[in-house]
């Protein structure tokens, strides 16, 4: 925030800005979207909007190149009190989404490495695609800016114009990548327990509520009482993350030990079977190593590179599948082909004694990657992209039930959700499992293709919220990393350093509580706020009040 405040200082007039210049409301205040008064006191001058949404943008980018860190959370602050700034001057498109393509280009660097290395396109169709995505993702910045000069001056009394466009831009734009500003604030462990209540856009929101109160009443000195109102919500906010962090640091549950296993197998070996065969040798020596009666062995996505049947009910029909015979269980990322020849990415469970329940399908499939985007209609794309794999996806979530042991003797089930690679970025996906019964939840990803970049730091960051939202331990293993485990507060409580091989072990409880946020709130705040808004904006028109 001092950032965001230095910078609109230099580039306000008289380059200072002074919150204790007057405490009066002025005579005449500003004019924004609908307020009274010389619309030249609220406006910036455009190359200071241009400068300050310029600046929004990197400072967004940074705060994804540092994920889950202090900075991380001050940049994002920043780039909010920034963004609030800018889109103050009327008709603020162009500028807004100029911070869109600064933030999607830099701070998603790595979709160009990913798109050309992992789905093995070349280096001008990748640009392409690069850059279709970064013109697209921008919109999201457009259609903020739209919203928040079209919602109407009601929404002005109590600071409410830009925390409502954001959410709703948010909530309503088409992204590959389902990012929020509230995702970087998660190493201020007490400010995102309300996820728990209205998920990281409830984080975004309170951000930007406050981002507009401060520039209206620091950088434009207006005065009211209701700009009050964030204030003391951050501080019930707050409050009631120390409440939830003395619950949930030693929550009550079945104990359960978890053991991640990483082979580390590079990208460019993954179509080298050879490699991939001895990766699965790999796989089996460190488990046995580190396997123990009653842990449950978690292998990565994809890790046996092989296509089971769907139906195979035992280890004893599929020996390449991991099984100690010692009261240990896994849970393995492999593929799936059913009786019908359709073929899956899937997870199999491996119960102690060796019984293989039907498996889990992945229901969110990568496009260029598992499937050629609209192959089916224009054959010859799939042509250009002969290395994507074609998978079905999968209709339902599905709760895996182990039978485990305690060491006195005693049974107990070991209730699952699996979650595949990046399914655990759409927060409906978990809260359906939770609420289906599932007591942990375990995430396997195949984040090789992201290379030696920040994208498996930001995967981890944005899944972590699954954690808090539920509130359920979360366990990721992924081929090269990060693989962890994320306690229901959205703390890494364990993990194995990128690009290396190894396990790490975890105790983690399994839970039955069920959040506001799960069992009811889930989306319905930001339905309920899209109406209202767009009766405001229908309202705003039929009236004739200029935006």
């Amino acid at each position: 925030m001092d950032f965001a405040m230095g910078l609109l200082a230099s580039v306000l007039p008289g380059g200072t800005v002074s919150p204790a210049r007057s405490r009066r409301r002025p005579a005449v205040h500003s004019r924004i979207a609908g307020q009274t008064g010389p619309r030249h006191l609220a406006e910036p001058r455009p190359i200071r909007v241009y400068l300050a949404s310029i600046s929004s943008g990197a400072a967004i980018s940074v705060a994804w190149w540092l994920p889950g860190t202090v900075a991380s959370a001050l940049l994002g602050w920043s780039a909010a009190f920034l963004l609030v700034y800018a889109v103050r001057m009327r008709r603020s498109y162009l500028p807004a989404y100029c911070c869109g393509l600064v933030c999607c280009s830099l701070g998603f660097y790595w979709v160009y490495d990913t798109v050309s290395v992992f789905a093995g396109m070349g280096a001008v169709l990748a640009a392409m695609i690069f850059t279709a995505f970064v013109v697209l993702s921008a919109v999201q910045f457009l259609l903020f800016a739209f919203i928040h000069h079209n919602l109407g001056p009601s929404f002005d009394a109590h600071a409410l114009r830009s925390p409502t466009a954001l959410v709703l831009s948010e909530f309503l734009a088409i992204r590959l990548f389902p990012w929020h500003y509230g995702h970087t604030q998660i190493a201020l462990t007490p400010l995102v327990q309300i996820a728990d209540i209205g998920g990281a856009m409830l984080v975004s929101f309170l951000m930007f509520w406050l981002a507009e109160v401060g520039v209206r009443a620091i950088v434009f000195q207006e005065r009211r009482r209701s700009f009050l109102i964030p204030v003391i919500l951050l501080g019930l906010s707050l409050g009631y993350g120390l409440v939830m962090i003395r619950t949930f640091s030693s929550p009550r549950g079945e104990e359960q030990e978890i053991i991640l296993v990483q082979g580390n197998i590079p990208i460019a070996k993954r179509f080298d079977l050879n490699v991939v065969r001895r990766n699965v040798m790999k796989l089996h020596e460190l488990s046995r190593k580190a396997a123990r009666a009653n842990a449950l062995i978690v292998w990565p996505e994809g890790a046996i590179p092989d296509f089971l049947p769907a139906d195979i009910g035992s280890v004893r029909n599929a020996p390449v599948l991991p099984w100690m015979g010692n009261g240990s269980a896994f849970l393995v990322g492999t593929y799936a082909q059913d009786r019908g020849q359709k073929r899956y990415n899937a997870a199999f469970a491996v119960h102690p004694d060796g019984t293989v329940p039907p498996p889990y399908f992945k229901q969110i499939l990568i496009p260029f990657g598992e499937y050629m985007p609209f192959s089916s209609v224009f054959p010859w794309l799939g042509e250009m992209n002969p290395g994507a794999c074609i998978f079905t996806a999968g209709t339902e979530a599905k709760v895996l039930d182990y039978p485990m042991h305690r060491k006195d003797g005693t049974g107990y089930n070991l209730k699952l959700a699996p979650i595949i690679c990046y399914e655990d970025t759409l927060p409906a996906l978990s809260r359906t499992a939770t609420l289906a019964g599932a007591e942990l939840l375990v995430n396997l990803t195949y984040d090789t293709c992201f290379g030696h970049s920040v994208a498996p730091d930001e995967h981890h960051l944005i899944a972590a919220f699954r954690a808090i939202e539920n509130r359920r331990f979360l366990v990721r293993a992924t081929n090269t990393g990060l693989s962890a485990v994320v306690d229901p507060l959205g703390r890494t409580i364990a993990r194995i350093p990128a690009f290396s091989e190894g396990t790490a072990a975890a105790r983690v409880r399994l839970l039955k509580y069920q959040s506001a946020y799960t069992n009811f709130v889930q989306e319905r705040p930001w339905w309920v706020l899209l109406v209202v808004s767009l009766g405001a904006i229908v309202e705003r028109r039929r009236r004739g009040v200029p935006a």
